[in-house]
């Protein structure tokens, strides 16, 4: 957000404009090109600081609701292969199999994954905690069993304030990116965010535990899972005869 605002004050100054809502919607008119969501955040940037200014911005963004993407186990195993048969960075394998698994079973974030510290893995209690995730929230996630030895690996003989797996949020994205590109799939790091949560989902999880788990602000967010698969309203129209 300081970033954007950052531009705005640029624009102003470069343009010799006033900071009111009328320069504030025509900078915002920049980003027509953008996805709607980002555009409906850059909004929210404008809205904050013109009312930090005590100007009213009244201007809202419609975002339209659209489904989390469905991601297939299969495609995730090609991913999977690929790596276990490369032919470079053969000393590596374990780290990346041991992320990817992070990402499968915790439904962490890119920033999230990039931000862990070994301090915040208790391996004894069989707890990850996730220290100031999005919307500054902390949260706990239980280890699955079968992540266990791959992080216990990744942090063994590591100090408690080093980064489990030593590589920046976005250096992560480029990692996923790289990997999907070379797998022959379409998908990115927060694919596998949305196929932990789908996966949860489907197998009957509480969509409230769900919505913890994920570090979800409001149950609606979450709700939208409901549909990817949706096994409930495919048993409604089975009760027609």
């Amino acid at each position: 957000s300081a970033a954007y605002l950052g531009r705005y004050c640029d624009w102003l100054a470069t343009n010799s404009a006033t900071t009111n809502a009328e320069s504030a919607e025509k900078y915002l008119s920049k980003s027509n090109h953008t996805k709607p969501n980002t555009r409906a955040k850059y909004a929210t940037y404008l809205k904050a600081f013109l009312k930090y200014l005590d100007i009213p911005f009244d201007l809202t963004v419609k975002v339209p609701k659209t489904l989390p993407e469905y991601v297939e186990g299969s495609e995730i195993e090609k991913i999977v292969e690929w790596i276990k048969n490369r032919k470079t960075y053969r000393d590596t394998i374990d780290a990346d199999l041991t992320l990817i698994d992070t990402a499968m079973k915790t439904g962490m974030r890119r920033s999230e994954m990039g931000n862990l510290k070994v301090e915040d893995i208790n391996l004894d209690k069989g707890r990850l905690y996730v220290r100031g995730g999005k919307g500054d929230k902390d949260r706990v996630i239980p280890i699955h069993p079968d992540l266990v030895e791959g992080l216990r690996r990744l942090i063994e003989r590591k100090a408690g304030d080093d980064s489990v797996f030593g590589l920046l949020p976005r250096s992560i994205g480029n990692k996923f990116r790289e990997w999907s590109k070379k797998a022959g799939v379409n998908i990115h790091t927060h694919s596998f965010r949305h196929h932990f949560a789908t996966t949860l989902v489907e197998k009957g999880a509480n969509i409230k535990v769900v919505q913890e788990l994920l570090g979800h602000n409001s149950l609606a967010t979450t709700q939208v899972y409901l549909s990817v698969k949706p096994q409930h309203l495919e048993e409604a129209i089975n009760i027609l005869d």
